[in-house]
Order: structure tokens, then C-alpha cells, then sequence
């Protein structure tokens, strides 16, 4: 395992840093699924060497905190980089690093930080602040985005160094990206500008570099036509979805996607993944959908071919949460997902994804095909791998597929002017957020008929190489502190119940005991103290019966008064 071009060039500028470089900006822009997540690791080297305090990450989603800890921790990026630094998932705690090397946390519990805890902590230390998928903030925008944005304005003038990365240099609404300089090249137009910058670095790695260096997986594109009919203002229509008019195709689309087409879709996809996972045993199936209700329609689907499933709909929802959890360990073999999961979702075995939304936006469009094209290391070699994208064969999705299918082919480092890139078209009716019918269209049914198949030859022979999937991942600090906050509270409760102990009198006596700190605000050091001096004064099992102080129950004598956490006990 080596680093990759855009992960060389960072290293190297971390390094000009540490000189004495006056770079304080490093904007990375790197193709989906090609290894942005090594960037916070080799940030943390400004920690090491001084010129920094601690670490903070910024992500857009909850369901990814999980994923960034262990990055952090994973034996592989530890071996290669000889670190050994260490991040908590946090959200607006008090000492959100509790003793470790920085914490992780999202863009919206940072909106949504009225005690302003985390900007508290950014003035007591100098952080590097890491803000991941930095395009989902928009500068001036409105609604969460703007509240994101006011947020992280006094962090980023607070921070020593500043990492923004992304997979694009540009946004679907044609907005320009939070905390990034741009130069007005005509009216109303403005490109990202680095030129001439002392104070800022920037990287670009292509979907074309990460191919030359076989950093991810080639794609084949499935995309297939139909025929739709639907109903609006009254009017009946029908077109086939290859050919429909601009004006027309929204209802076509929508109509496809809530009729038989979209269910005839996802069955052609689990029919060749089925045949895939004849030499591929490892491969997975992702469904992204149009809308929560539709998850459902589809899980009900794929349950009745006997397939082990889950949905993952909300980014909140502990539910999804695990479902993404049980999915990467392989527990299950298809997710299916609405709203989360596409970005980030760093599982290699993915190897099919049914595109079953209405949005057509070039950099929307090119995170849902990054979920395919990691490299797994239990799926032989890389020339034997492949990524599958079956989605409807609409004029907008097909130029954004002939753009990927073009960057495929040539496989060349992509030459112009840096962070410039051409307006791609609005997505159909925008982000999908659940909505039943934004559009006013009454479907009245589809059919899927002809296929069109877009990709490239491999080639490649080079069976990747790299630390074993199949060893339990190691447990990351956040999941320690949950795993010993339950282990004290089952003990607790258990010494409750024999003794006719009332919990929130015996809590009380070990928060006391423990100068009156709660255990969610604990470092795993001071719970595994809580733990072994709960042993120790509450001690679970059977007790011989005291005649001065019998109790209904155990008979166990009980403290009345709670003992000094270093009082004469070992700790540990």
C-alpha cells in the first residue's frame, strides 16, 4: 500500500508547512471514492510536529463520524504512516477531544451549537479544522446551509490551518462553495480562483489519475429505456424515456420511477448481480431510491426474492445507523437507502447500484457511482473487478455517463485551468427529500424495454494489496465510552434490583463520589475508573446475610454513604 498522487502532494505541503511554508488553506478536490480520507491522518503531522494543537472534522453526515474514528485507528493507515493519533465522534460536547487528538463531528450539530462549545474550544487551542465535502456549503446560502455556513465562519477565522475537501469544484445550483475564493470571469458568473495565492494550496486528483493509478475500479454503465404514461393538467401523455422532450421528461422519469419500470429495473440489476456473486462472493447491492415511501415498496421487493436486506432513510435515525453498520460487516447484502449513504459510504464490496431517483446533477450523480468503485481486497485481482450503475436511460443521465464513460477511456490527467469545470444541468425537480408528488403528474404505468451498455475494457493485473476486511475492526474511543458507560449502568442496575436500591440514589452516591462529574462528559480513563470502583462498592453475587442489617432481597449489607472514588481501591 502507497500513497496516492493527491496524497503525496498534500504530504509534501504539510511538510512545506512545517518549514515554513505560509500556506494556511489546502483546498482538496478528489474524485469520489479515491482516498480523501487519508487527508485528515496526514493533517494530524501538524500536530505531531507542533504546529497545531488538535484536529477537528467537520462532516456532513452522522452516519460518516463512525467512519472517520476509524480511519483514525484503522491497522492499515497506522502501519503506513507511522501515527498514532487518536479521534473521538463529538457532538457539541464539552471537551470534545476529550484528551485525544481532535474529534469528528457534523456540519449540522456545528449549526446547531447555541452554546457555541466548539468555538470555545478552537479559541483555548490552535486547531486544524478538516471540513469535509466542503460543496454542500453554500456562500450566502439560505435555510440550514446558510445556518452551516454563519457557524463556521468564526471556526474557520479561529482555526490555524483550514482543509477543505470535496469531490467537485462546483455546486448543482450553480452557487458558489463556502470558504473558497473565486474570480468573476462575467456577469453573474464566477470560477474558483487559487492563482497567485501565497496563503492557499490547491490539489486536484481526476477521475482519470485515480484509474492511472488504479486507485479505484473501472464503471459499466446499465442503462435502460422505457415506455411511460402519465397524467398532468388534465392531459394524458406517453414517451418513451430515451426519447422524450426536455419539456416531457420530468413526467416521464417520475412516472417511470413509481411504476413497474422502476420495479423491472431493480429486478434486471439483482438478476446480473446474482450471477456476479457466482465468482464475486463478497459483492454487495445498493438501491438508492427516489423517496422513504419507495424504500419500503422496494424492501418488501427484494425480501420476497429472499434477499437480506435494510433500509437506511434518515441520517438521525439509530436505525439506519446500524443497518449501514450490519451492510459494511456483511451481515446483510443490499441496503437500501434515500437521502443518506450515497456520499461517503466507504464500503469496497459494493459492487451494483440501482439508480432509482430523479436527480440529475453531474457531481449528485458522480458521489452515488463512487459508492462502486473502491477496490475490494477479498474480490481478487483488479482486473477481475468491476463497478455496475443500472439506471433509466434519460437524455440528462446519459450525458453525465458519456462525461464519466469519456474520463474512462482516455485515462489521462486532465488538463485546463484548475478548479474550472462546465455548468452541468439542475437536477429534475432538485434533491430528492420524500416528497410524494412535487411535480402535480399522475403516473398511470411503464415499462422497461431496451438496454445500453457504456463502460470500458480493464486490463489491469495487479491484485491490490492492503490489511484484511475480514479481522474485526478495532473499536473506535466513542464506541469504548458507550460500550463502559453501559457496562457501569448495567451493574448499577442489576446492584439496584437485588438490593430494593432506588438507581437514582445509588447514581447520585457514585456521582458524588466522583466530584459530582457526569459520566457523559467522562474520558474513557475516568469511566474505567467509575467501573472498577462500582465493582468494588457495589459488588454483584450472593452475600451472606448480616443479622444487624438484613435487607429484604440479597441480604447484602448496602452503603449508606459513598466511598471516596480513591479511597484505598484499586482502580483498575
Amino acid at each position: 500500500m502507497k500513497l496516492r498522487k493527491h496524497q503525496r502532494e498534500f504530504k509534501e505541503i504539510v511538510d512545506g508547512i512545517i518549514g515554513g511554508s505560509p500556506v494556511r488553506k489546502i483546498i482538496v478536490s478528489a474524485t469520489p471514492g479515491s482516498g480523501k480520507s487519508l487527508i485528515p491522518i496526514l493533517a494530524g503531522k501538524l500536530i505531531t510536529a507542533g504546529k497545531a494543537d488538535k484536529l477537528a472534522w467537520v462532516c456532513p453526515r452522522s452516519s460518516l463520524q463512525n467512519q472517520g474514528e476509524h480511519n483514525f485507528i484503522d491497522p492499515r493507515f497506522r502501519s503506513l504512516l507511522s501515527h498514532e493519533l487518536t479521534i473521538r465522534a463529538s457532538t457539541n460536547d464539552e471537551d470534545p477531544c476529550r484528551g485525544l487528538h481532535g474529534f469528528i463531528t457534523t456540519a449540522q450539530a456545528v449549526g446547531m451549537d447555541k452554546k457555541q462549545t466548539v468555538l470555545r474550544d478552537f479559541k483555548r487551542y490552535r486547531y486544524v479544522l478538516i471540513i469535509d465535502e466542503g460543496h454542500h456549503s453554500a456562500d450566502g446560502g439560505e435555510g440550514d446551509e446558510g445556518a452551516w455556513m454563519k457557524a463556521m465562519a468564526p471556526l474557520c477565522e479561529s482555526a490555524a490551518f483550514i482543509i477543505i475537501m470535496s469531490g467537485t469544484m462546483s455546486r448543482h445550483d450553480g452557487k458558489r462553495i463556502a470558504f473558497i475564493p473565486y474570480r468573476q470571469i462575467a456577469l453573474n458568473e464566477f470560477i474558483p480562483d487559487f492563482d497567485d495565492r501565497e496563503d492557499i494550496a490547491y490539489i486536484e486528483y481526476s477521475r482519470s489519475d485515480a484509474l492511472t493509478e488504479k486507485a479505484i475500479i473501472p464503471l459499466n454503465f446499465m442503462l435502460h429505456d422505457g415506455q411511460a404514461e402519465w397524467v398532468r393538467d388534465g392531459k394524458e401523455k406517453t414517451s418513451r424515456l430515451s426519447t422524450v422532450n426536455i419539456g416531457n421528461s420530468k413526467g416521464a422519469l417520475f412516472t417511470a420511477l413509481r411504476t413497474e419500470y422502476a420495479l423491472e429495473l431493480l429486478s434486471t440489476g439483482i438478476l446480473h448481480w446474482t450471477e456476479w456473486r457466482r465468482t464475486h462472493q463478497t459483492s454487495r447491492f445498493l438501491v438508492v431510491a427516489a423517496n422513504i415511501k419507495v424504500t419500503h415498496e422496494y424492501t418488501d421487493y427484494l425480501k420476497g426474492l429472499s434477499l437480506s436486506c435494510a433500509i437506511a432513510t434518515s441520517d438521525d435515525d439509530k436505525g439506519s445507523a446500524k443497518a449501514i453498520k450490519a451492510y459494511k460487516a456483511g451481515k446483510i447484502d443490499v441496503l437500501v437507502t434515500c437521502q443518506v449513504a450515497y456520499e461517503g459510504l466507504d464500503c469496497p464490496s459494493i459492487s451494483h447500484v440501482a439508480s432509482l431517483t430523479n436527480i440529475r446533477s453531474q457531481e449528485w450523480i458522480e458521489q452515488m457511482c463512487g459508492r462502486v468503485v473502491r477496490i475490494d481486497p477479498h474480490a481478487g485481482p483488479y482486473r477481475s473487478q468491476m463497478g455496475f450503475v443500472f439506471a433509466p436511460d434519460d437524455f440528462l443521465m446519459k450525458q453525465i455517463i458519456l462525461k464519466i464513460q469519456a474520463s474512462q477511456i482516455a485515462c489521462a490527467h486532465a488538463k485546463g485551468n484548475k478548479g474550472t469545470q462546465e455548468k452541468e444541468e439542475t437536477p429534475i425537480g432538485g434533491v430528492d427529500k420524500g416528497e410524494e408528488n412535487p411535480y402535480g403528474i399522475i403516473p398511470i404505468g411503464s415499462r422497461l424495454t431496451d438496454q445500453r451498455e457504456y463502460g470500458m475494457g480493464n486490463g489491469y493485473d495487479v491484485a491490490p494489496s492492503g490489511y484484511d476486511y475480514a479481522q474485526e475492526p478495532p473499536k473506535t474511543q466513542s464506541e469504548i465510552e458507550e460500550e463502559l458507560r453501559g457496562k457501569i449502568e448495567k451493574h448499577l442496575r442489576k446492584f439496584a434490583f437485588d438490593n430494593y436500591y432506588k438507581p437514582q440514589r445509588i447514581n447520585k452516591e457514585v456521582r458524588d463520589a466522583f466530584e459530582g462529574k457526569a459520566r457523559a462528559d467522562m474520558t474513557v480513563p475516568e469511566l474505567r475508573k467509575v467501573l472498577s470502583y462500582i465493582r468494588n462498592v457495589y459488588p454483584l453475587g450472593k452475600a451472606e446475610p448480616d443479622p444487624a442489617k438484613k435487607r429484604r432481597g440479597s441480604g447484602r449489607r448496602v452503603p449508606t454513604k459513598a466511598v471516596p472514588w480513591n479511597h484505598q481501591l484499586s482502580m483498575f
